[in-house]
């Protein structure tokens, strides 16, 4: 695994807060140390990606080799899977990377946005589409785990918003009317919402990064390495059991392996928890500040006004004069609930990601 980050970088605080101050007097608390959360959710994204194919390799080194009399062995099959894992497994690496940039480069934005700094962004519409429907992972139950199709129209839309604010220089001005628009397509593609119920459990169904974390990586890959490593070492405990006493020696060393590997599933399995956790936890940071954001009464921006309110923004030649929003200004109060709004969300933060951490 890649070393841990050290517990001062990986924490991304997002509070103390502090005031951005400009020409036009006060504004609100500034999350710009929001963008502080990239490198953690970079660095922990891409070692779940990287253990998509890592523990698939190591499910077939627990393929064993006891054989019955007279059987051809269990090499060919161990051959045929580490061919799978090679085939399936190795390229859906890059493309769980490219599903999971999506997002870091939209926390990274948000960022640069409430700092008053230029957005960048290098994804290809076409490559980053074609990953993001390509994208098959192997589950426990054989069956292969894709995204869905709003799940990649989601991402397409936060990659074609974060193309307009490069190409386009968008600033500050524009941080408000980002979270307002991108919402709905930030809730889909971390998974956060759904409106269809999952057949066996009668819940919401998840999609997005949630499902992809869960399904096919903590029930797909790490319950088969798990159930892989069971059979193994119930194979060479159980032969081993009748001689045990005169063996004792390797039963205890066959015994602390199986430990280790367990231990190994159990961490890795914590780690990812951790991480849907923080998913969630974003989802509803985002959706908190677009409810502040929409304001009450007269004042109120809409879900219906929405599509209308946020054209310009998904525009790729908009003129960036005519586009520029107004200096927007809140009172003490809407900064104390913005303020809250981030350090609840910050309480929640801290702790997820020390413990995730120290998993991966």
């Amino acid at each position: 695994m890649t070393p841990h980050l050290k517990p001062r970088r990986a924490i991304f605080a997002l509070v103390p807060l502090a005031l951005l101050l400009n020409s036009c007097g006060r504004d609100f608390p500034s999350v710009k140390n929001v963008g502080k959360m990239a490198d953690t959710l970079d660095q922990k994204s891409s070692e779940i990606a990287n253990d998509i194919y890592n523990s698939c390799i190591t499910r077939t080194k627990y393929m064993s080799f006891l054989t019955e009399k007279g059987s051809s062995g269990s090499f060919p099959e161990r051959q045929r899977e580490e061919q799978t894992c090679d085939d399936l497994n190795k390229p859906a690496v890059a493309k769980v990377k490219d599903a999971n940039s999506v997002l870091v480069k939209y926390v990274i934005a948000l960022g640069k946005l409430a700092s008053d700094d230029t957005v960048s962004f290098d994804k290809n519409f076409t490559a980053l589409d074609e990953s993001l429907n390509n994208l098959k992972i192997s589950q426990s139950n054989g069956q292969l785990f894709s995204l869905k199709g709003p799940d990649v129209d989601a991402g397409i839309n936060i990659a074609k918003f974060l193309t307009n604010a490069f190409t386009r220089g968008f600033r500050r001005e524009k941080l408000k009317k980002a979270i307002l628009c991108t919402d709905k397509d930030i809730q889909t593609y971390i998974g956060a919402t759904s409106d269809v119920k999952d057949s066996t459990s009668n819940q919401p169904a998840t999609g997005g990064l949630i499902a992809l974390t869960k399904q096919a990586y903590v029930n797909g890959i790490l319950t088969a390495e798990e159930g892989q490593i069971r059979t193994y070492f119930t194979d060479y405990i159980g032969g081993l059991t009748p001689v045990s006493e005169t063996h004792t020696l390797d039963f205890i060393t066959l015994e602390e392996k199986y430990n280790n590997a367990m231990d190994s599933i159990r961490v890795r399995r914590d780690a990812a928890e951790k991480y849907i956790q923080t998913l969630q936890t974003i989802a509803t940071l985002h959706s908190n500040l677009k409810k502040e954001f929409q304001g009450k009464g007269k004042d109120q921006i809409d879900d219906a006004q929405l599509p209308n309110y946020c054209q310009d923004l998904y525009t790729a030649n908009a003129d960036k004069a005519a586009t520029k929003e107004k200096a927007v200004t809140y009172d003490q109060e809407q900064l104390k609930r913005v303020g809250k709004i981030v350090s609840d969300s910050e309480a929640k933060l801290e702790p997820l990601i020390q413990k995730m951490d120290k998993g991966l």
